[in-house]
């Protein structure tokens, strides 16, 4: 039997290894780090935790193999996978119109549309909701059978700290390296990141 400190960890340690494989959140934060600073990755965390609070309730409402369906997969493959091409889209026409200015630390921070990036980012990609169906929603019930609600809230905040400190530590360290980076260096950065998600998007629609 777990006890509250063991919960918590477990849940952190889990979250984080899903958290550290490169994805479209991954991409989403350092492209948003560039433009807006180290504040971007709370704001985008927040839309990743928002779409996680319906998963949970999904499973605690005992839809969690209709998660794994076929219906369903197919659906995230196409809409997700069209998401993630119009937020290509949307990254090369901020590199295309990409001002060395915006990175000077004078600039106002504007948080417009962040925490939608967070939650359509990871909505977007199956492999999120098949992480949940194998290695969330079990890590969940376990502390639910060890600590009843008391672990239910260890395995919550574990799992939230984990993408919190992860995302913030990217955003921070693109937000320093920024300062070293010229024009031409973030708007490459910019267009590769675009590539990423039109190339997983595709390899969703057409392997998946």
């Amino acid at each position: 039997m777990l006890d509250i400190l063991g919960i918590a960890s477990l849940s952190f340690i889990a979250a984080l290894s899903g958290a550290v494989v490169p994805g479209p959140v991954f991409v989403i934060v350092v492209s948003e780090a560039l433009k807006k600073g180290k504040k971007a990755a709370p704001l985008i965390v927040l839309g990743h935790l928002i779409i996680e609070a319906f998963i949970i309730l999904i499973i605690f409402l005992g839809l969690g193999a209709f998660l794994n369906s076929t219906q369903v997969t197919t659906v995230v493959r196409y809409i997700g996978g069209s998401i993630l091409i119009l937020m290509g889209v949307y990254l090369v026409k901020t590199a295309k119109n990409f001002k060395a200015e915006a990175m000077k630390p004078q600039v106002r921070f504007a948080s417009k549309g962040l925490v939608a990036a967070g939650f359509l980012s990871s909505g977007s990609n199956p492999h999120f909701f098949l992480w949940w169906l194998t290695t969330g929603a079990p890590i969940m019930a376990l502390s639910l059978t060890s600590a009843g609600v008391i672990g239910f809230t260890a395995f919550l905040i574990g799992h939230a700290t984990a993408d919190l400190l992860w995302f913030s530590f990217i955003s921070f360290s693109v937000d320093k390296g920024r300062r070293l980076l010229n024009e031409r260096i973030v708007k490459a950065i910019l267009l590769g990141s675009a590539t990423f998600l039109w190339i997983f998007s595709a390899a969703l629609i057409l392997f998946w």
